[in-house]
Parts: structure tokens; C-alpha cells; sequence
């Protein structure tokens, strides 16, 4: 079974996560799966605004896990990649 390589950069809005993180695909040629993007698609579907949708998120951990599963199943079809994520979205060790 060969390893998936899996480069997790997290931190808080607006402290160069994302930056780092391309830099790092870039450097090693890995995919990039972007926590934000899947959250920002899940806040439209509930018909919020991020930052609306963020408070809903503080008393509703389902999303989080939603986030979670979505990085597992990215993780099922790609071997090297860097996971773009907010400190409060991170418990991918399952994922390797």
C-alpha cells in the first residue's frame, strides 16, 4: 500500500495559510484541497453569508464533520496534496 503524502497547513483567517500552502504546491507539484471553498459552498446551500454561516457552525459541529468527510474523500483519489484549513476544521489524522 503506497503512503499518501498529506501536507496539512491551518492557522486563523488572514494569517498566510493559503499563501504558504500554494507556494508548498508549487514547489512539490501536489494537488491542494481548500477547507474554505467546501465551507463557503455549504453556507450557500444554508442560504447564509460566511460570516453568518460561521456563528452557525460555533453551535452546529455537523458541519465540521461534513468539512471532515469531504477532505476523507479527497484524500480517497489523491496521493500528495496540502490541506488548506482553519485551526477550528482540522482532525484529519483519520484521513492517512
Amino acid at each position: 500500500m503506497k503512503k499518501k503524502k498529506i501536507i496539512s497547513i491551518t492557522g486563523e483567517l488572514a494569517s498566510g495559510k493559503t499563501v504558504i500552502a500554494k507556494i508548498i504546491t508549487e514547489k512539490l507539484n501536489y494537488g491542494i484541497y481548500k477547507n474554505g471553498e467546501y465551507f463557503r459552498k455549504l453556507a450557500k446551500e444554508h442560504n447564509m453569508d460566511v460570516t453568518s454561516f460561521n456563528k452557525y457552525v460555533e453551535k452546529h459541529p455537523e458541519i465540521d464533520h461534513a468539512i471532515e468527510k469531504s477532505a476523507t474523500e479527497y484524500a480517497k483519489t489523491h496521493e500528495e496534496f496540502v490541506i488548506d484549513a482553519r485551526l477550528r476544521l482540522v482532525r484529519y489524522s483519520r484521513i492517512i
